[in-house]
């Protein structure tokens, strides 16, 4: 099972302190304020608040009110900044080459690394299920990451089980953040269970398509 030490909050700000300084003192001050206020909308958010006011980001990240929208044009400009970061943390976990030389044993691995990182970044998921039904990006970026997991999966399962087909959609749901939220935070599952769970529903998919015979 894929092991993520880090949190997404810790993860984030380390993909930010590894963004060499600017030679210009005036403009790393502003990376600088702009970064505090990337950190603070992450801390408050890992901290469980799924939409942070820009007060309270201002007040976090220890600035004035008109500092964040002088830095930032809307909420939705941060909000943006962070996706970027998650996917640049969490991306090449996701794509790294599989172990297994069959589609079978790298769908297991798919389940395995897809669950790991969903534990990582819970919060930021819940926070943009809440907003995208009033912010326009961030739907677009819901939609933007159905789309590429659904490419993913596509790429290990062979052409007959793609997600456009009844079996494929059938895993697509297996394996998606809702069925992982519902067993993880409704069912009160351990990590280990809802792995197990999501693996057992894939393997009676497959069973009844007979895909394992």
């Amino acid at each position: 099972m894929t092991k993520i030490t880090k949190s997404a909050a810790t993860a984030i700000k380390s993909a930010m302190a590894t963004q060499p300084p600017l030679p210009d003192g005036r403009r790393e001050r502003s990376l600088a304020s702009r970064r505090k206020i990337i950190e603070a909308t992450v801390d408050l958010v890992a901290a469980g608040d799924p939409d942070p006011s820009a007060a309270a980001v201002a007040a976090k990240a220890g600035v004035g009110l008109r500092s964040v929208f002088r830095h930032f044009q809307d909420k939705e400009s941060i909000l943006r900044e962070i996706d970027d970061l998650l996917v640049k943390v969490y991306q090449p976990i996701l794509a790294a080459p599989y172990e297994a030389s069959v589609w079978r044993g790298q769908l297991f691995e798919l389940i395995d690394r897809r669950c790991a990182v969903n534990e990582a970044v819970v919060v930021f998921r819940l926070s943009s299920v809440l907003a995208r039904y009033r912010s326009p990006f961030v739907a677009a970026k819901s939609h933007e990451l159905h789309a590429r997991e659904k490419r993913m999966l596509d790429r290990v399962l062979p052409p007959g089980l793609h997600t456009e087909t009844d079996v494929g959609r059938s895993i697509m749901v297996a394996t998606s953040f809702d069925t992982w939220r519902l067993l993880r935070q409704d069912e009160e599952f351990t990590p280990e269970q809802t792995v197990r769970t999501i693996k057992a529903m894939v393997t009676d998919v497959l069973e009844r398509a007979g895909c394992l015979q």
